[in-house]
Order: C-alpha cells, then structure tokens, then sequence
C-alpha cells in the first residue's frame, strides 16, 4: 500500500468519526467554548485539540484561531451533509476495503521482517547486472575525480598546483595533507563516481566547459576572485553507455531485495491457499 493510500485511510477514518459525533451521547457537563451550527466545543474538548506556544502573551491569539479552525472544520461539514446525496456519502466500503489493505500491509511487513534474507553476495549482484545491462544505461554523464577547492591566498597554492599533476603515490599522500591544511573542499576518493552536474554545482565556471573537452587524466584549472578550482579526471562514462558496476551496485542491492521481498509474500499467500484448499476451509460455490 501507498503512503497515499495509507493517509487516505486515516482521513476516512476521520471523516467517519465526525459522522458519529452527530449521533445522540451523553451531556457534555464542562463548560461550553463555543458553538457552531448544532455542534458545541466543550472546556475538556478544548483543551485536548488546544496546543499552547507557552508563551503568556500569544496565548489568547492562539487559543481564538484553534477555535475558529475548529468551527469551520464543524460548519464545513455540516454544509456537505446537507449537501450531498446519500450515495456520494457511502463510504463504509471504502473505509473497510481501506482498512483491509493497511491491516494486509502492516502484516506482510512484519511477515518480511521476520523471514527476509538480507545477505547478498557478489555473485548475485554480477549476475543482476549481467541479466539487466539493458537496465542500465546512463542518462548523465560520470566521472571520478580529484577535486580541490583552494583560497587563492592560501600558502601552499603552489605546491598544490604541482603536485595535483602527479601520479607518484607519495605525491598524492602530500597533497592530501595540503588540502587538509589548506583548501576550503577537497574530494580525493579514486573509487567513486559523481555526476557531472554535481561538480559543476561545485565548481560553477565548469559549465565553460564542454562536455567533449573532459576526458581520463586531463587537468582543469580554474580560478576566480576568492578560490583555485583544480580538477584532475581519473576517469569518464557518458550518458547513453552502459553504467559502470560499481556506480549500480546499490541500486542493485536494492532491487534484489524487492524481488525477494515479492517472492516471499507470493510464496506465503500461496501456501496459505494450499492449506485452506487442504482442510476445506477455502470452497467455490
């Protein structure tokens, strides 16, 4: 079920209720609030629906557009009992066909909380991906980068600037301490992708650039009145390709886990059918 079915439920659950609070009770004996149409607001209803900022001199202010809000709640409903016809207002159905599916749902999870293998292997994942590359085409471009984000002021500028061009290990565990010293952001993670158009958000004069100018191992260097941008492509997969295993291996995960999900609950519900066939307690007429 839907989280907007699920609110669907709660709101005609609610409405069901108001419908019961037109039916005879016993006197209310605190005092009365306020009135509207043939419905009253008594002292102890009040004080449950009333919240209070807890500030003294909002109080009084509050406290009027609580009641106020309840009135046009009351009178609006009033309005639409008198002014719809009794088919548009059967909703029992509605609220049992509702309430059916949400007590369904809140069992099924429970059912999938308690049985639902969550262990998934390597193998599985490739095999997904493998079965699926169709699924898997790329409607932006990627990158892993280095990127680095320097006040122009800052003093080892230079040094970055040099070692940024650098493969030599060494080289990079410096850099890494200068952009720890120095650089106001900084992103040295060789193993992820991002998107292109997030380093752009990061890096807005990218934009300059087109998309055919990036490419594996190319350096950009860009600056304005405050900061160096550097960026060092480690490598590129644009859209349209297939998209690199380890970008979807989440999104992997997660699939695998719903198809799990679907296959549990299917299998459950058929064993159910079996057994009520079993001992007769599921007929055709």
């Amino acid at each position: 079920m839907s989280i907007k079915e699920i609110v669907c439920v709660f709101c005609l659950l609610g409405l069901a209720a108001c419908t019961s609070s037109n039916e005879p009770k016993g006197k209310n004996t605190t005092k009365l609030i306020a009135k509207a149409g043939n419905e009253e607001l008594h002292e102890d209803e009040f004080n449950e629906r009333f919240i209070s900022t807890g500030i003294i001199k909002d109080k009084k202010f509050y406290a009027k557009k609580a009641i106020e809000n309840w009135a046009i709640e009351a009178l609006f409903y009033q309005e639409a009992l008198s002014k719809l016809h009794k088919d548009e207002m059967d909703i029992e159905q509605q609220v049992e066909d509702y309430r059916k599916s949400l007590v369904n749902y809140i069992y099924q999870t429970k059912i999938i909380e308690a049985n639902l293998d969550t262990v998934i292997s390597r193998n599985e994942i490739e095999e997904y991906y493998n079965t699926h590359r169709d699924n898997f085409i790329l409607k932006e471009n990627i990158l892993k980068v280095n990127y680095i984000k320097v006040p122009v002021l800052a003093p080892a500028v230079e040094k970055i600037k040099r070692l940024v061009h650098s493969y030599v290990p060494k080289d990079m565990e410096l850099l890494q301490q200068l952009c720890e010293q120095n650089a106001e952001n900084y992103f040295m993670n060789d193993s992820t992708w991002l998107y292109l158009e997030d380093i752009r958000k990061e890096i807005p004069s990218l934009r300059e650039q087109p998309d055919a100018s990036l490419y594996t191992g190319r350096v950009i260097e860009l600056t304005d009145n405050t900061y160096y941008y550097y960026l060092k492509v480690k490598d590129i997969r644009v859209k349209n390709g297939l998209s690199p295993l380890a970008f979807e291996q989440q999104n992997i995960k997660k699939f695998i886990i719903n198809n799990r999900k679907t296959q549990l609950i299917n299998r459950y519900r058929q064993i159910m059918l079996d057994k009520a066939k079993a001992n007769k307690s599921f007929k055709v007429y």
